[in-house]
């Protein structure tokens, strides 16, 4: 619901602010005073192109600012969403919009405070409002409008947002199927090189720290005649014999032991001279491994040189190291591992579109049901209305057929389209080829008022709905708006007194020059002056009969709907 609206600096607006309300809001007063230029200026809030020509003479810019009050919004989540946009950045879910135009440079559009593409604006303006102007772009002229007086009939909205939500979602998984098929012969390359990466580390089998156990043992048999007469020498020295480290060291613990006897202090040595015995104990066994190994022979030399050439080779294809041939064993087998993953995605991704796509289709069957069988319903209660609207020779008909493509796109799988007769013996054809701007405005009302309690929840703005009509007619479609009006917001320009006379708040545009600048004003209208201002459309100003007359006639604005 827009709830505020200021302009400035729009053509003769120089500074006007109006408060819409809910219900039937009506703006009258005479012609040329400015009340399209109103309309023009929620045109620009809702996302509408315009140029400088548009700013008032002698202005830097021109400004247009709306608040909008989504708090009854089922939608408005979505539509913060589409707009970039946080549910957060509109507490109470109040949207200020705020539309700029210099006289040199670029424009900016604004919600909330955040600069926003003139496209983002211009879609949400148009789940924000629906716009029926003089000029403007008329929502029933489209598929997408049509489709959407359709489905509100039918009560196929919620279907749709399912059909919706599948659609993208098919889409989605088409997406990834096609990106995983494009990469599987890059996969099955990659996959054939890593498992040749990973066969060719096997092959050699390395073990952790075997390459340097390998060097110390080469060294060993390169040397073993060396080594091993180094061993028995000195094993002999130490403990071959009476004369050797080990006999000596005992001998000279006995009699360190006998010093002791005449000095205590000499028995600290005793036990340093044992200790000494059986280190020189343990070296000599460790000395044994060398002089008794039999491992130390030239063909042991020959097994461990070709082992040692077949790591080294190893490590030349893989990093430089045995360790880095191993890292590099380990990363291939978890690269292996994923791109086996990916190609089970693969699958899985295939198949879950399989049955997404059936449930879309056959979601997309049960609306293109819903729809073929209330399209000749609408129709007919749309014919209905139309007499009522001094258009009793007009001929409607929905029709309701499969997309070319025979494929469901996100608004379901038909292509509808309306089409129309404007009077007895013509030919049906599309409404954009033959339909006047009244005429449309009428045919929305019309299609709004077949629905019944079904309205959808954006601002629907008339301006061009009495073009052509007066009297019982008028008064018809003043009373289809006021019961519109009770399920959305309405805001309609209008020259005739019937309409203005069912509005639930009124406001008058009117013009006056002061020192040679023509400066229109807005103001709301209630009571006498509101009296004033339909004995002044009914063409009686300030005439005592005109105004019994007004005020007659705003009584009777509140019968009922016939």
């Amino acid at each position: 619901m827009l709830s505020y609206l200021r302009i400035t600096n729009l053509a003769i607006l120089e500074d006007v602010s109006l408060e819409p309300g809910p219900g039937f809001n009506v703006l009258t007063g005479e012609t040329g005073a400015g009340k399209s230029i109103v309309v023009d200026a929620i045109g620009l809030l809702l996302g509408a192109r315009g140029g400088p020509d548009l700013i008032r003479s002698g202005s830097e810019r021109l400004t247009v600012e709306g608040q909008f009050d989504l708090s009854n919004r089922s939608d408005a989540g979505a539509l913060l969403a589409a707009a970039g946009l946080d549910p957060g950045d509109a507490p109470g879910g109040e949207l200020i919009v705020r539309r700029e135009l210099p006289a040199s440079g670029k424009g900016r559009a604004q919600i909330n405070g955040k600069m926003v593409p003139l496209a983002a604006l211009a879609g949400l303006g148009q789940e924000l409002a629906d716009l029926h102007g003089q000029h403007q772009h008329q929502s029933l002229l489209t598929a997408a409008g049509q489709r959407m007086a359709l489905d509100l009939f039918c009560d196929g909205l919620e279907l749709r947002g399912q059909v919706s939500q599948l659609h993208a979602r098919v889409a989605a998984l088409r997406q990834q199927r096609d990106a995983l098929e494009a990469m599987q012969r890059e996969r099955e390359v990659r996959a054939e090189l890593l498992r040749r990466e990973i066969a060719d580390v096997d092959a050699v089998s390395p073990e952790p720290k075997e390459e340097e156990e390998l060097r110390r043992h080469e060294a060993l048999l390169r040397h073993g005649a060396e080594v091993g007469r180094l061993a028995s020498e000195a094993f002999g020295l130490i403990s071959d014999d009476d004369e050797s480290a080990i006999a000596r060291l005992a001998g000279a613990a006995d009699r360190v032991e006998k010093l002791s006897a005449f000095d205590p202090e000499a028995a600290d040595l005793v036990e340093r001279c044992r200790e000494a015995g059986a280190a020189a104990a343990e070296v000599a066994r460790g000395l044994t491994r060398y002089v008794e190994r039999d491992d130390l022979d030239p063909e042991r030399l020959e097994q461990v040189a070709a082992r040692l050439a077949a790591l080294q080779a190893l490590a030349r294809r893989h990093g430089g190291t045995v360790d880095e041939a191993l890292r590099a064993r380990d990363r291939a087998r978890a690269d292996l591992a994923s791109l086996e993953g990916s190609a089970a995605r693969r699958d899985e991704v295939a198949e879950e579109l399989v049955r997404t796509e059936a449930d879309l289709a056959q979601l997309a069957r049960r609306l293109s049901e819903r729809r073929r069988r209330a399209a000749p319903r609408l129709a007919a209660a749309a014919a209905a209305e139309l007499r009522a609207l001094a258009m009793e020779g007009t001929r409607l008909e929905v029709d309701v057929a499969p997309l070319s493509a025979g494929d469901a796109a996100a608004h379901g799988a038909d292509a509808i389209q309306f089409l129309l007769a404007a009077n007895k013996g013509e030919q049906l054809r599309p409404l954009a080829r033959i339909a006047s701007g009244g005429e449309l405005s009428r045919l929305m009302l019309a299609l709004r008022n077949a629905t019944g309690g079904r309205a959808d929840e954006r601002l629907l703005i008339f301006d061009e709905v009495d073009s052509g009509i007066g009297g019982e007619v008028a008064s018809a479609v003043g009373l289809r708006l006021s019961a519109l009006a009770r399920r959305q917001q309405i805001f309609c320009v209008t020259h005739l007194p019937q309409i203005a006379g069912c509005a639930d708040r009124h406001f008058r545009v009117s013009k006056a020059t002061e020192a040679g600048r023509t400066r229109a004003a807005v103001a709301q209208l209630d009571g006498s002056s509101r009296v004033e201002e339909i004995a002044r459309m009914l063409g009686g100003e300030g005439a005592v009969t005109a105004r019994r007359h007004a005020a007659s006639l705003l009584v009777r604005s509140r019968r009922p709907l016939p």
